[in-house]
């Protein structure tokens, strides 16, 4: 009976210890199948962040690769904005250099003429004869000679002369040539009248100082001076007639400056510029009434035409001459 119950026992015993064994390893499997889980959930952590740090490295350094090439990018674009903006302005400078260097010589090549003929009248007194027709020009056999009815002197003064040519076109017509053909012609159209006495202030091609030309007209007791002249300018845009009387005279230049003027402009037609004051030193303190005509601009091509023709100078002519005329018989 007793060892029965031992069997039972250690059987139950063994079947404790078996159960206990049994739910020790169980424990010991699910505590490593923790650990397990563990580790590779740790390592899953460990990868997951070992990619996230693989992706941000990878991100730092292409937005580094894209900074440096945004960069090259802007180098290489502003030194093609330098040197397009160079390239215009080195255009835009050749370009004003190359304006101003043809104004000018245009310029100078314009007025070198007059310059050396501004030099040429203060050394004066020599004779110019290029370009002068002497058997044409300087004939005056039809000019009156002074008689004892002539009541009325009148004092033609033939602008320029000798090395002072006046304004000088580009085919070489002188100023100085054709002052002297416009006064011969006044002076055939008043020499027609018995009571006028015509005096010229040169006939020839000699120079004239204006203290010369004022001494001889006050030696002659001219009632009238009337000084004939071309004009010109730089653009070749001004045109038309212009009388001239001396600033503040008070010996009646200024009436017969106004009557010329208006006798003129009904002769010929030209742009009607009227009476200007000027302190010319050829009008300055002259005791008779004086004027300066300026018949047109040589610089002008049309009216150059026009003042080389011969029926406008027979016109311009009667006009200077009908505007002495009128004055003589208004002081009458």
């Amino acid at each position: 009976m007793t060892k029965k119950k031992t069997g039972n026992t250690t059987n139950k015993e063994g079947k404790k210890t078996t159960q206990t064994r049994k739910k020790q390893s169980t424990t010991t499997r699910s505590r490593e199948s923790q650990s397990r889980n563990t580790i590779t959930s740790t390592q899953n952590k460990n990868t997951k962040s070992g990619n996230t740090q693989t992706r941000t490295a990878k991100r730092s350094s292409g937005r580094k690769k894209l900074k440096k090439k945004k960069g090259l990018h802007r180098k290489k674009t502003s030194l093609r904005t330098r040197r397009l903006i160079a390239l215009v302005c080195t255009i835009l400078i050749l370009i004003v250099v190359g304006f101003i260097g043809k104004k000018t010589v245009s310029f100078v090549s314009s007025i070198w003429p007059n310059i050396e003929s501004v030099k040429n009248s203060l050394t004066g007194g020599k004779i110019d004869k290029t370009n002068v027709d002497t058997s044409d020009q300087y004939d005056i056999n039809d000019e009156k000679q002074p008689t004892l009815e002539a009541k009325h002197n009148i004092f033609i003064d033939v602008g320029c002369g000798g090395n002072e040519t006046g304004y000088v076109t580009k085919d070489n017509v002188k100023e100085k040539d054709l002052d002297l053909e416009i006064a011969k012609l006044v002076a055939k159209q008043l020499s027609k009248y018995d009571d006028v006495n015509v005096i010229l202030s040169r006939q020839e091609d000699v120079y004239m100082s204006a203290d010369e030309r004022k001494s001889l007209a006050e030696n002659q007791n001219a009632e009238l001076f009337v000084s004939i002249h071309m004009a010109g300018e730089n653009t070749g845009k001004a045109d038309g007639v212009e009388t001239i009387y001396y600033k503040g005279s008070q010996n009646g230049s200024y009436d017969f400056a106004s009557l010329m003027q208006t006798s003129i402009m009904a002769f010929i037609k030209a742009e009607n510029r009227g009476t200007s004051a000027y302190e010319m030193s050829v009008l300055k303190d002259n005791s008779m009434p004086s004027i300066y005509i300026q018949c047109g601009f040589l610089s002008n091509s049309a009216e150059k035409k026009k003042l080389t023709d011969k029926e406008y100078q027979q016109e311009l002519a009667k006009g200077i001459a009908q505007g002495i005329l009128s004055y003589i018989d208004a002081k009458k």
